[in-house]
């Protein structure tokens, strides 16, 4: 893809370039761990390989079969899925096809809803909305549950996840962090046992608290690196977008990635106690080629929370019922962050911004290094002690549950 060739704002093809980003533009970015490029799926949902849309069947889910959960964040979206009587349930075609699904009598007991057109994104299981029951709609993402394996885990969506995604949404609102904004969600089941309902999860497509023109183009930051499906010897769009700016290389990457991006992490940290994962899909690049201004906006509230710091902070001592360290989650606190920071924001992301820069611009890579560490030391304050000496990060053996152990990797941090 080249930056001439993005569609036309303010159309109907707004979105065409985020699509267009997620599903085309990650080739190359997933060489992080042995196992981050399987997807266990169908190959007409793929991203890559897929069609270019498909349909999600749906559900009316009335009465006890099932609950919807919110956290008072208003969206317009909501109307769509909820109606103060039950909620309509989308169901990912390759979760109806596991054998073993929970709760499938109770789906197939309930009215048939209408057929969701989507696109998915690159995790699979997300998928980008265009219409429902034929009529196209304000877009916005589903994230579904996908009893399946894509990369390390199994993705199922379930009760006590979904709480979690929604209460840190709220949090991450609160703070004004940017961000794709959780706003809603259904499960299915009976209420006695929570962790066996599962459903799925409303989002924002447009980012909150982000400072930039009505209209301007955003894109998953992976595809910042990443080669074009379609077009592998165009060059990156980082390359492009540097040429654009008429900036510097490393002016560019540091004032418009790295600054807003680390320093984003360490505020949410540091005003809520929430460890975002700032990889490269998680994190959004927006841009405006008629002003030149750019923005980073956070998306999946799937993350860490340390009740230690939120009492530091001196916020309530309200917690979701999953992913809380020193209660559901056993690891230590300093070896969570470095699994965040260094592996995920830095080995899996920022190293490979690094490269592309290196590659495409002759930006030496320890520059950009240099840069990031500079900024964590400004920017983390008291915290930085609590930040191990040496990373730490997944071992290579899956285990069952999606179980998971840190092992210390032996390495120094790169960037901080």
């Amino acid at each position: 893809m080249r930056i001439a060739d993005t569609p036309p704002r303010k159309s109907d093809r707004t979105y065409e370039t985020l699509v267009y980003a997620e599903r085309y533009l990650g080739g190359g970015t997933r060489t992080y761990s042995p196992f981050s490029e399987h997807i266990d799926g169908t190959p007409a949902y793929h991203p890559r390989v897929g069609d270019r849309t498909f349909c999600l069947p749906s559900f009316f889910i009335r009465g006890e079969h099932g609950t919807w959960l919110t956290n008072g964040l208003r969206s317009p979206h909501v109307a769509h899925y909820h109606d103060g009587r039950g909620f309509l349930l989308p169901v990912h075609p390759d979760t109806l096809n596991c054998d073993e699904l929970l709760h499938r009598d109770l789906l197939e007991a309930a009215e048939p809803g209408p057929p969701i057109r989507v696109s998915p994104t690159a995790n699979v299981r997300t998928v980008f909305v265009h219409a429902i029951a034929d009529r196209p709609v304000a877009p916005h993402f589903l994230k579904l549950h996908y009893p399946r394996r894509l990369s390390r885990f199994t993705r199922r969506l379930r009760q006590p996840i979904i709480e979690l995604e929604l209460w840190v949404a709220k949090e991450l609102d609160r703070i004004r962090t940017p961000l794709l904004a959780e706003v809603g969600g259904g499960v299915l089941g009976p209420e006695a046992i929570e962790e066996d309902r599962w459903g799925f999860i409303l989002r924002e497509a447009l980012p909150r608290h982000a400072s930039l023109p009505e209209g301007s183009d955003f894109l998953p930051c992976f595809a910042l690196y990443g080669t074009d499906h379609f077009a592998p010897n165009d060059p990156p769009l980082l390359a492009q977008l540097v040429a654009h700016s008429g900036e510097s290389a490393e002016d560019f990457i540091t004032e418009r990635i790295l600054v807003p991006m680390i320093g984003m992490w360490i505020d949410a940290l540091r005003a809520s106690g929430c460890i975002l994962e700032t990889h490269g899909q998680n994190t959004l690049f927006a841009y405006d080629p008629a002003s030149r201004r750019s923005a980073i906006a956070y998306r999946d509230c799937a993350l860490y929370i340390s009740p230690a710091l939120r009492t530091q902070i001196g916020l309530p001592l309200d917690y979701p019922p999953k992913n809380v360290i020193g209660l559901d989650v056993k690891h230590a606190l300093p070896k969570v962050l470095s699994l965040v920071y260094d592996r995920f924001m830095g080995h899996h992301h920022l190293a490979y911004i690094a490269r592309c820069a290196h590659e495409h611009l002759g930006l030496p890579m320890g520059r950009l290094q240099a840069a990031a560490q500079a900024i964590f030391r400004a920017r983390i304050g008291e915290l930085g002690s609590v930040f191990p000496e040496q990373e730490f990060y997944y071992s290579e053996e899956l285990y069952p549950n999606n179980r998971w152990e840190l092992v210390d990797t032996c390495e120094r941090p790169a960037w901080r």
